[in-house]
């Protein structure tokens, strides 16, 4: 059973993003898959790591991150490549040596999600969509070095198209919501890779999308709800559930969300949810999973010494 050992949180903001923060402050952590290693993305102070559960954190790259970090992928085969996306500056960089050094793909700026093709070895087909903008989703066959503009083939109504998933080399995911006015929200699939759309749910779907066993999960948009498909992306049910975050997997299949000062979690493909520990200190916007412990994190304006904590899991 998930369990804490120690059932308080530990403030591990220490040394991450450095003396000076841009808005926005710590915007994501991510687990790197199979090692004792979390990632802190720090409004334009880049990517930052700890190899210790937080008591130690080092900057990655060399400076080429200036952005808002919004989404890290890692590739399955190989967790020293990972992509990272982000607003409010240049937008995708990808590293092949575990964040020693980053490569800018491209020349779109002001991103949010991005997927990739995992079923191509070559890893060619990227997708993404531009921070709070409508129709804004861009394809790239070549890697990342040049994009198309494909979000026109949405229809003229949908809201900000923002965090794209890629099933296989020919389905393709996005959500639209957020507040565009007199937009409308949903989720549209394309079977053909990109040609054409085909809207499979009214739902607002928002934020990081995860993958886990045979199922989709996606935050429901402003926190409302949970939006859940098991059948690739064709159909979509909605639970309301105490989780606002986007979720994250734990071992065993574990899905892992927090809902204002709460952690939980969900043994049962989130049907129905726990409550992981005492409460936060803080009202957390996401939270992590790597090396037996969970992270909570929140984002600030500024500068905030309480952004990140740690809690030790147990089997």
């Amino acid at each position: 059973m998930l369990a804490l050992l120690v059932a308080q949180w530990v403030n591990v903001t220490g040394g991450v993003g450095g003396e000076a923060w841009g808005y926005a402050g710590v915007t994501l952590l991510a687990g790197v898959p199979g090692k004792d290693e979390i990632l802190a993305g720090v409004s334009e102070r880049g990517l930052w790591s700890s190899k210790d559960g937080g008591a130690t954190w080092t900057a990655l790259g060399k400076g080429e991150i200036k952005h808002r970090p919004h989404q890290i992928v890692f590739d399955p085969k190989n967790p020293k490549i990972f992509w990272v996306s982000g607003c409010y500056g240049a937008g995708i960089f990808r590293s092949d040596d575990g964040g020693i050094s980053f490569k800018r793909l491209g020349k779109l700026d002001h991103v949010d999600g991005v997927a990739v093709d995992f079923s191509d070895p070559r890893r060619q087909t990227l997708l993404t969509g531009l921070h709070e903008q409508a129709r804004s989703l861009h394809i790239s066959r070549d890697g990342g070095e040049t994009w198309e503009k494909i979000g026109d083939r949405l229809p003229e109504d949908s809201n900000h198209s923002t965090d794209p998933i890629i099933l296989d080399s020919k389905t393709f995911l996005i959500n639209t919501a957020g507040w565009a006015k007199g937009k409308s929200h949903g989720i549209y699939r394309s079977a053909d890779a990109g040609a054409t759309w085909t809207k499979v749910s009214e739902l607002g779907a928002a934020g990081r999308p995860l993958r886990g066993g045979n199922a989709i999960y996606w935050s429901g948009v402003w926190g409302n709800g949970l939006i859940k498909s098991a059948d690739g992306g064709a159909t979509w049910a909605k639970s309301n559930v105490p989780v606002k975050s986007s979720l994250v997997e734990a071992p065993g299949g574990r899905l892992v969300g927090v809902g204002d000062k709460q952690v939980y979690v969900s043994k049962d493909q989130g049907a129905t949810w726990e409550k992981f520990g005492e409460p936060l200190p803080i009202k957390a916007n996401g939270v992590a999973v790597a090396g037996g412990r969970v992270y909570a994190w929140r984002m600030s304006d500024k500068k905030a010494e309480d952004s990140i904590f740690r809690a030790e899991l147990a089997q």
